[in-house]
């Protein structure tokens, strides 16, 4: 067994030592959760050759309960093929196999206004994040700290030094998040002080070059708009604006993003406005983005459709249909026409508990 997991076991044992006398009538409060994703993929390129994947997993984890500010979590992914249907990897690892893996082990301290937690974790952030569009989700080990000392502030600061899930490398197992070995160091502020909007700023500290996000986004019941900008050094940047109103059970959603030079989706999904289910204006030179879209809600169901035109690439449109039975049973159905790329088809069906 690596010595990274082994990290479950460690921080079990501190939690215990901090206090001996607490854990015998504290410990057995523990909170478990979980969820059963189901996933199907299709995919036909332009050559007309078709691979596909049929998978069975989920999560499940457990969070002891707070002992002076201290509490641990850890969660179990797992990804398996069934019915030998494994032709194509995404749901899978870089081996195109089944596996599982301890996504999440952490000990979290919660002190006034302050939140720290080391280990493995999940992590929202604009250039890393989780990119949740598969069986199991990337999540990176490091330390996190939140402050919400500031009224309607929050503070984070993060070192990142290894990831692993759908986007990583090697999925299966951590790995260092660059190829240096070097951690990344983000530093956000996240400001809801004004009625209605959200201000945010980032800065991500990379081998050798800083990337910076901002954003400002207005919210009511009846309309959004925001404005994004990125720069990631020598020249690259990338602006975007972002607007949707709502018409009864309808919403009609429009944005564009403009880069000059060429801008990453980083770690993870990436932020961009425009971002479509497989193509976005990443490793564009020069790339500009189009999007409209509309979503239509009937009860539980949600049917959606959203076009992307790029000037440097192949168009997308994409239709959704998702339906939930409860607040723990959903189903999606993704759809990706692609034109001369190909097509995409998943279905996922997720139970949590």
């Amino acid at each position: 067994m690596e010595k990274r997991d082994k990290f479950l076991s460690t921080i079990f044992f501190i939690i215990t030592t901090l206090n001996a006398d607490n854990i015998k009538k504290d410990i057995l409060e523990i909170d478990s959760f979980g969820e059963i994703r189901a996933g199907t993929i299709y995919i036909k390129d332009n050559a007309g050759k078709k691979t596909s994947t049929l998978s069975l997993g989920g999560k499940v984890g457990i969070k002891s309960k707070p002992i002076n500010g201290l509490s641990v979590g850890t969660s179990l992914y797992t990804t398996n093929a069934i019915f030998g249907k494994d032709s194509e990897p995404m749901f899978l690892d870089s081996n195109g196999d089944s596996y599982s893996i301890v996504g999440e082990a952490y000990i979290k301290a919660n002190l006034y206004n302050t939140e720290i937690k080391a280990g493995r974790q999940i992590l929202e952030s604009p250039f890393i994040n989780s990119d949740d569009i598969g069986i199991i989700p990337n999540s990176i080990e490091g330390y996190n700290l939140l402050n919400r000392s500031i009224k309607d502030t929050t503070i984070i600061l993060s070192l990142v030094n290894s990831w692993a899930g759908i986007d990583a490398p090697k999925p299966e197992e951590f790995t260092k998040i660059q190829n240096s070995g070097n951690a990344i160091i983000l530093a956000g502020i996240i400001y809801k002080g004004i009625n209605n909007t959200t201000l945010q700023a980032w800065q991500y500290k990379l081998e050798h070059k800083d990337w910076n996000y901002f954003e400002a986004k207005f919210e009511n019941n009846n309309f959004s708009i925001a404005g994004q900008y990125s720069n990631q050094d020598n020249g690259n940047s990338v602006y975007g604006i972002d607007g949707a109103f709502n018409i009864d059970n309808l919403s009609i959603h429009t944005a564009y993003n403009r880069v000059s030079g060429i801008v990453s989706n980083g770690f993870g999904g990436g932020p961009f406005f425009t971002s479509s289910e497989d193509h976005t204006i990443e490793e564009i030179l020069d790339g500009e983005a189009k999007l409209i879209g509309a979503e239509y809600n009937i009860g539980n169901f949600t049917l959606g459709v959203t076009n992307v035109y790029f000037n440097k690439c192949e168009d997308e449109r994409d239709y959704l249909v998702s339906y939930a039975f409860n607040d723990n049973l959903t189903i999606d159905l993704i759809h990706s026409d692609m034109s001369r790329d190909g097509k995409m088809s998943r279905f996922f069906l997720n139970y949590s508990f």
